[in-house]
């Protein structure tokens, strides 16, 4: 089994297309790392995309991600780049596991192989047509809280500095691997995070959890 974090980055469809009405956005970076059984790295994947529906990266997204019209003016566009994606994820042969901070990034890339008519092979609609493991949603599950963590903020949890730039692809894939690396690791758990589980349990959560942290700073991630 072998265990794939993925992330994207992404850029607006142009207002005036009438692509808006299936998706508002367009993926123009992949970034994934490759885990063996015990959640070590042993690949990695990154591709720029060119949009199809905006001529140019809107400046939001310049500024967040650092993605510039030059950088994609000669990238592969949604349907080379996809199967680019999946010919390494079933490249080792093995089975595969696909995890994503959020489920926001599956749907994108659902709409996205329906808005540019992708053909999935037979090998292909494994790990496109099953939706990806919302690795967010089971951090905050595992940890009781109610409400969304940013990456940053769980990573923040886990006394753990971000490495590389936040909303890089690639970067943002590494660093949530670590963060699963860590929920999944007992003995790492119990050094990290287990205080903070501990402290949400009901019984003690309004004695702990205003010595812990500011909820002002949690921030929901679509």
């Amino acid at each position: 089994m072998k265990h794939i974090v993925v992330d994207l980055e992404m850029n607006y469809v142009a207002k005036k297309s009438d692509a808006r009405r299936i998706c508002r956005m367009e993926t123009i970076e992949i970034g994934a790392v490759m885990l063996d059984d015990n959640l070590q790295e042993i690949s990695a994947f990154r591709t720029y995309l060119k949009p199809e529906y905006n001529d140019c990266i809107e400046r939001k997204i310049k500024r967040i991600t650092g993605i510039t019209e030059e950088m994609v003016q000669n990238a592969p566009i949604f349907k080379e780049a996809l199967r680019m994606f999946t010919n390494w994820c079933l490249g080792t042969g093995d089975e595969v596991t696909i995890y994503a901070w959020s489920d926001s990034d599956y749907c994108q890339i659902a709409k996205e192989i329906t808005l540019k008519n992708y053909e999935m092979t037979p090998e292909e609609e494994i790990i496109l047509t099953t939706k990806w493991s919302d690795f967010q949603k089971e951090f905050d599950t595992h940890l009781g809280f109610n409400r969304q963590v940013s990456l940053s903020m769980a990573l923040d949890m886990a006394g753990i500095d971000f490495t590389g730039r936040e909303h890089d692809a690639l970067d943002d894939a590494r660093n949530t691997a670590e963060l699963l690396n860590i929920l999944r690791d007992t003995t790492l758990f119990n050094l990290t995070l287990r205080k903070i589980k501990e402290a949400m349990e009901p019984s003690k959560i309004s004695n702990t959890m205003g010595e812990l942290f500011d909820f002002s700073a949690f921030a929901c991630v679509g």
